[in-house]
């Protein structure tokens, strides 16, 4: 009887943001990938050609016999203990009648999703005996870093789990250089080599972009074929085809964000390279790296419907909407078009990474839950659309977005944001294209256009009139502009600001005024010295 065997990497962002050091999250998300890579991890331990899904955290295999997987997982967990210590994984067997793969394939998910709601409790003792700890995760350290220079910090004792990092900071780098057009671009390994501007701006923007209903769609493609009693054959090949569009998916999605920043980089009278975007007074220089520079930008984790990144905090919101663009546009094999959302944290540039990821996770989770809101309150009028939703600054960790939004946003019965945007149209009032194109950067009705730019104190002034309610904002405008005549909002909320009476997108358009940095798109480096894109 053959077997499937499932496996599931848990606790993903645990793992990977145990650190606060750059460089170890980077090497850690490279252990993410060789726990499932084909090319990697299983290279040795199983036949390429038995593989059915290897990507995103997941792997699905096939073996003739039970004794075959077991002596699988039985090498796959030792090689997981010495390589990647710390990072735990759900696997589990399942064995199907031939010409039953696609009942399997639903019933071993099920089998999977049921072991991680009931893991087995492990108590490790540790190091009883080890009175140091480590530097970066408190957890009893065993050596000291000797890969780097001689500095102060080779004298910081380190657990195993950090060491094993720090070896694979080589093979780390490597993986992302795919992703680089031209030869002039580095991905940083610090955070200081993020193009933050000390003294002016010192944040950062974690990212999280997920896609909507993947694991649904899998389902019910997997129902069909069971339905339809597709045989094993057809079954394996479709399942390899989805997934390998998932993993190009992922590849597009990224290509497109690198090419975003890439195409805003240019050079200024002094040589230095330059992030440009609207308004100029957010452009910022980048930190240089040879005859190159460092990108504002870190992947993280790249791998079928789930994106994460840090970048510079004034273009995280550009990028974010990038992705999501790019979601737009995609066709996976059998699944179709996949739409995504993004959660946006933006917050000081050595805020701890896990909180700060969390804090995107719960935004990108909240995103989505208004999503589904809309799509059965307007009959699936949204079911293409995207979603994004952020936050600037820290919040208490673990608090439902719900209830900080509520403190910090309502006073009754008025809503002082309009969070979480749909991706939308300049068209459409209360989504992210609108408020950006319009509110914020129209020339004639945006506070950044030409007309509110000479009026800039009566735009700080709104911030502070919306608490009082539409009425104030009414009458306040109608002041203006008897004076100046040209001042006025978009037509959407041309008469009070608020929409309905209820919500107002004015303070979120307050918030992103000196922050948020639309990129140009001069595309530099391509034009000027005939680098050529590097295809997918």
């Amino acid at each position: 009887m053959p077997f499937l065997t499932a496996i599931d990497v848990v606790g993903i962002q645990r793992f990977v943001f145990a650190s606060n050091r750059l460089k170890d999250v980077v090497s850690g998300s490279w252990l993410v990938h060789w726990s499932t890579a084909i090319d990697e991890v299983l290279k040795d331990l199983v036949d390429k050609d038995r593989v059915l899904l290897a990507a995103g955290g997941n792997v699905i295999v096939e073996f003739d016999t039970l004794n075959e997987a077991r002596s699988f997982a039985c090498r796959y967990t030792r090689d997981l203990h010495d390589k990647a210590p710390g990072l735990d994984v759900a696997l589990i067997h399942r064995g199907y009648e031939k010409g039953k793969l696609s009942d399997a394939l639903l019933k071993i998910q099920a089998d999977l999703a049921r072991l991680k709601m009931e893991p087995k409790v492990s108590s490790p003792l540790l190091g009883l005996s080890v009175t140091a700890a480590c530097r970066e995760t408190g957890l009893p350290a065993v050596g000291f870093d000797t890969s780097t220079e001689p500095t102060v910090e080779l004298l910081d004792p380190l657990g195993k789990e950090i060491l094993k990092r720090r070896e694979a900071v080589d093979k780390a780098t490597q993986l992302w250089k795919k992703y680089l057009q031209a030869e002039h671009f580095r991905f940083p390994m610090e955070l200081d080599q993020l193009g933050r501007t000390i003294g002016d701006s010192s944040f950062i923007g974690i990212v999280h972009v997920d896609g909507n209903g993947v694991g649904v769609r899998i389902k019910k493609w997997l129902e069909k074929k069971r339905n339809e009693d597709a045989d094993d054959d057809m079954v394996r090949d479709e399942y390899r085809e989805w997934s390998s569009g998932m993993d190009q998916l992922a590849d597009r999605v990224f290509r497109s964000i690198v090419r975003r920043v890439t195409g805003a980089i240019t050079k200024n009278e002094k040589g230095d390279c330059e992030v440009r975007g609207k308004p100029e007074c957010l452009s910022f220089s980048l930190k240089i790296k040879g005859n190159g520079c460092y990108l504002p930008l870190r992947p993280v984790l790249v791998a079928g419907d789930d994106i994460t990144f840090i970048s510079d905090g004034r273009i995280a919101l550009d990028l974010a909407e990038t992705a999501l663009s790019a979601f737009v546009k995609s066709n996976v094999p059998h699944l179709g078009k996949i739409t995504a959302c993004a959660g946006i944290a933006i917050v000081p540039v050595h805020h701890p990474f896990y909180r700060a990821y969390e804090l995107a996770e719960r935004l990108c989770a909240n995103a989505k839950a208004d999503l589904r809101f809309k799509m059965q309150s307007e009959q699936g009028r949204f079911n293409e659309d995207c979603a994004m939703d952020w936050h600037i600054g820290v919040v208490p960790l673990g608090q439902p977005v719900g209830d900080f939004r509520k403190e910090l946003y309502e006073k009754q019965p008025f809503s002082f944001t309009c969070r979480p945007y749909l991706l939308g149209s300049v068209e459409s009032p209360e989504t992210w294209m609108w408020l950006s194109r319009k509110l914020l950067d129209d020339p004639k009705t945006g506070l950044r256009g030409q007309v509110w730019t000479g009026h800039r104190n009566k735009a700080k002034k709104l911030g502070e009139l919306i608490w009082e309610g539409p009425e104030q904002i009414k009458n306040a405008m109608k002041r203006w502009r008897a004076v100046s005549p040209k001042l006025r909002l978009p037509d959407d909320i041309k008469n009070d600001g608020f929409i309905a009476g209820k919500r107002t997108p004015l303070l979120d358009a307050m918030e992103l005024m000196d922050l948020y940095l639309a990129l140009d798109g001069n595309d530099y480096w391509k034009n000027s010295q005939g680098e050529k894109e590097a295809s997918p």
